[in-house]
């Protein structure tokens, strides 16, 4: 469906009565940039040609000086607060734009270099990150682990001027493409679970790394195991202390919730968009039945996504306060990764026995929706934490 900017905009952000309007002058210039510079035309279904896209959409980002809005200026940013951020991933969705390719550098590392990396660091990454010469990938994760991330158990030793690194990752989006990973590993061999750890920057391209990507239900090899086997980086290549890396690995976490609670809802309302109107002229697909029930469910998703949008904005207005969103990121986790599976089903329903046809947008969507309820903490993970920590309720 074409829609003009201006009218979806109005269409699907309605009438704005808080600190982020619609007509705000950081949305017109960033609509403008936009309409003058986005691709305009939807991502292809092959995953290398997806990723090659989202890198040259990136660049084209940086040199327009809209790569990292929330960085500072002196590494190439806009210093953009939160309210900032909520508009600018609010457009980029309304533009119907790729994603950028470097997003563990732009939303994760990047920022936590600026708070506890060294001026080597910062100075030899921040640059290729957000211009996404070089791009990044994230070890976190390992089998036998599940969300356990305390009970890691690749281990890196210094040897001389070099750490040397043996252990797997698992689930390492896109891997295969990266040229840097940045991994979290046991230092102290006699630590155990939150203490002795570190997380070092490991060149990908070396005889001691094995990259293996994982095909999943949809088709695509989105995530990766990666193997250290005596891989090795500089021992400078440690971001914050040696053996803090848990609390270096929590200022992490506390970007990519923030970051999701300014990019998760808008594309969303987008699909919703076109879902409505797909609904609309599938007059010969669904039966009246079949049609009234999509209807009801199409209403009760809108409003879900709705609500998801207050709470981000909210969220918004606390950082601006400079207020953490703190483990209220679980809340912001829990609705995307159910929404994102049951928009997913939503729209192959809209298309009747077509949308299970496999090689088609609908069944691509489909399937890769049933991830959402595991990335980044399984739904069952984030209603113990939000249990626990943000009601007290006991374990």
């Amino acid at each position: 469906m074409t829609t003009s900017i201006s009218t979806l905009s109005s269409s699907i952000l309605g009438p704005e009565i808080s600190l982020a309007p619609e007509n705000h002058p950081f949305r017109q210039e960033f609509r403008s940039w936009l309409a003058a510079n986005a691709p305009g035309v939807p991502e292809p279904l092959d995953q290398d040609k997806r990723f090659e896209m989202r890198r040259a959409w990136q660049r084209t980002l940086f040199d327009g000086g809209w790569a990292g809005p929330a960085w500072p200026e002196d590494v190439g940013g806009r210093g953009a607060g939160p309210l900032h951020q909520f508009m600018y991933y609010e457009e980029l969705a309304l533009a119907r734009a790729p994603y950028a390719a470097n997003t563990p550098g732009i939303a994760l590392l990047g920022p936590t270099l600026m708070v506890v990396g060294s001026d080597e660091l910062k100075a030899r990454f921040l640059p290729a990150i957000l211009s996404a010469e070089e791009i990044f990938c994230q070890g976190f994760s390992e089998p036998n682990s599940g969300s356990d991330l305390a009970s890691l158990r690749t281990r890196a030793r210094l040897d001389g001027e070099e750490w040397v690194i043996d252990g797997q990752k698992i689930w390492t989006t896109w891997a295969q493409y990266a040229d840097f990973c940045f991994v979290l590993c046991r230092t102290d061999p006699s630590s155990e679970r939150h203490r002795g750890m570190t997380l070092l920057v490991c060149p990908v391209d070396q005889p001691g790394v094995t990259v293996r990507p994982i095909t999943q239900i949809s088709g695509d090899p989105e995530f990766a195991e990666v193997f250290f086997d005596g891989a090795r980086a500089p021992a400078s290549y440690a971001v914050g202390g040696v053996d803090d890396g848990w609390s270096t690995a929590m200022i992490l976490f506390q970007f990519e919730r923030a970051d999701q609670g300014f990019t998760d809802h808008s594309r969303m309302l987008v699909e919703l968009q076109d879902i409505a109107a797909d609904l609309r002229a599938s007059a010969n697909v669904l039966s009246a039945q079949a049609s009234a029930s999509t209807r009801r469910t199409l209403a009760d998703i809108w409003i879900r996504c709705q609500q998801l949008r207050r709470f981000n904005l909210r969220t918004a207005v606390r950082g601006e306060a400079g207020e953490s969103i703190g483990m209220g990121g679980s809340i912001v986790n829990l609705f995307w990764g159910e929404l994102e599976r049951d928009i997913a089903e939503l729209a192959s329903t809209v298309h009747g026995p077509r949308g299970l046809l496999a090689g088609t947008e609908p069944s691509h969507r489909l399937l890769a929706g049933r991830g959402g309820t595991i990335h980044s903490g399984t739904s069952e993970i984030q209603r113990n934490i939000i249990a626990e920590r943000l009601l007290g309720l006991p374990r």
